[in-house]
């Protein structure tokens, strides 16, 4: 079941067309790298938890070198296996993931606002090749 909640995010956002700076991913020919994070909170994980991470997590645009998009959001199936959020970000390119994720910035989210109310955690990178 996890492998198919995976392949639906990868089909979703592969081919449903993702807007980066009004174009299509799937026009643009460069391999932009797509990072889908989902959480799984703790038991007792308050409303204004969820919400302070969110915050977190979207103030990055504009902020990170490279970060083109980025979305976070609930479920509203109830088919993700616990998981009930997720982030989506879009980098301008690999390198630019990579640079985020040993960035001080992403430590520091990761300690702050992610450990203290995280049960479980599932993250899937890859590059949108044309």
């Amino acid at each position: 079941m996890k492998n198919i909640i995976i392949t639906l995010f990868v089909l979703l956002f592969t081919y449903i067309a993702i807007p980066v700076n009004g174009q299509n991913l799937e026009k643009t020919g460069k391999e932009k790298a797509v990072h889908i994070v989902l959480f799984k909170f703790k038991d007792g994980t308050t409303a204004e938890q969820i919400q302070s991470l969110k915050n977190e997590i979207l103030k990055q645009k504009g902020t990170i070198p490279g970060l083109l998009e980025i979305s976070f959001g609930e479920d509203f199936t109830g088919r993700a296996k616990g998981y009930t959020h997720a982030e989506v970000a879009v980098f301008k390119n690999r390198k630019s993931l990579e640079d985020f994720n040993t960035s001080e910035y992403h430590q520091q989210l990761i300690v702050t606002h992610i450990r203290p109310v995280l049960e479980d955690i599932l993250v899937l990178d890859y590059q949108q090749k044309k």
